[in-house]
C-alpha cells in the first residue's frame, strides 16, 4: 500500500518563505536582525537518488550526541546543539562570533521515503541523512460488479 499524506498548504506556504529568506538575505543581515544563520538553521544539500534520497547538513562543531534527527510524513527534522566546550569567565572578548545555541531545520523531502531505514553518519561538521525511497506500488485493477 503506497503512503498517502495529506497537502498542507499553510506548511507549504511556510517552507517556501522560509526558504526564500534563507537564500535572499545575506549572512551578515540574518545577524544583524537576530537571525544566526551558523546556529539557527544548518544549510542543506538534498541529492535525489533512483533509490534513495542523501540529505547533507552543514552542522560544524557539534558533537552526534547532540543531534536528533525524525521523520514525520515526508519531512525530515534536524535539531540539536552546539554547546561551548568551557566557558571562560575570566576573559574578555574583543570579538566573540562564535556562537552556541540550540538549531532546528526541517526539510520537505521530495519523495515519500522509508523512515525505519534511514543510517545517518556525522564527519567533519557535515551530517548525511540517507533515505530509501518507497518503492512505487503497481496500480490493481478493480473489477466492477
Amino acid at each position: 500500500m503506497a503512503n498517502v499524506s495529506l497537502w498542507d498548504p499553510m506548511n507549504s506556504m511556510k517552507n517556501d518563505v522560509e526558504r526564500m529568506f534563507s537564500e535572499f538575505i545575506p549572512s551578515s543581515m540574518k545577524r544583524f536582525w537576530g537571525m544566526n544563520p551558523g546556529i539557527g538553521e544548518p544549510a542543506v544539500d538534498i541529492i535525489e537518488k533512483d533509490d534513495s534520497i542523501i540529505v547533507k547538513a552543514s552542522v560544524p562543531g557539534v558533537n552526534k550526541e547532540d543531534v536528533k534527527l525524525e521523520v514525520h510524513e515526508n519531512v525530515l527534522i534536524i535539531k540539536g546543539e552546539h554547546k561551548e566546550e568551557k566557558e571562560e569567565k575570566k576573559e574578555d572578548y574583543y570579538r566573540k562570533e562564535i556562537q552556541v545555541g540550540s538549531f532546528y531545520r526541517s526539510v520537505e523531502l521530495p519523495s515519500d521515503v522509508e523512515s525505519e531505514s534511514a543510517e545517518a553518519t556525522l564527519k567533519d561538521g557535515i551530517l548525511e541523512i540517507a533515505l530509501k525511497k518507497v518503492k512505487p506500488t503497481k496500480p490493481i485493477k478493480i473489477e466492477i460488479k
